[in-house]
């Protein structure tokens, strides 16, 4: 699933844990490209990259957008 698209749908998590993310630019409605999906996700979000932590990823749910 490296290098695909997706637009961040919502998120199911702790107010504080969802504020970090929309912090480093991970929000609802933002375009993520997947760099990296193994034991943590790697994802660039605009010019940034960012890695989330397994636990963390699985709560972030995003709709697969065409290449």
């Amino acid at each position: 699933m490296n290098g695909v698209v997706v637009q961040l749908a919502f998120m199911s998590m702790l107010p504080a844990e969802a504020a970090r993310l929309r912090d480093l630019g991970i929000r609802e409605g933002s375009r993520v490209q997947i760099l990296r999906n193994h034991d943590c996700l790697v994802c660039g979000v605009e010019a940034s990259r960012v890695v989330l932590r397994r636990e963390v990823a699985q709560n972030v749910f995003g709709v697969l957008q065409p290449a």
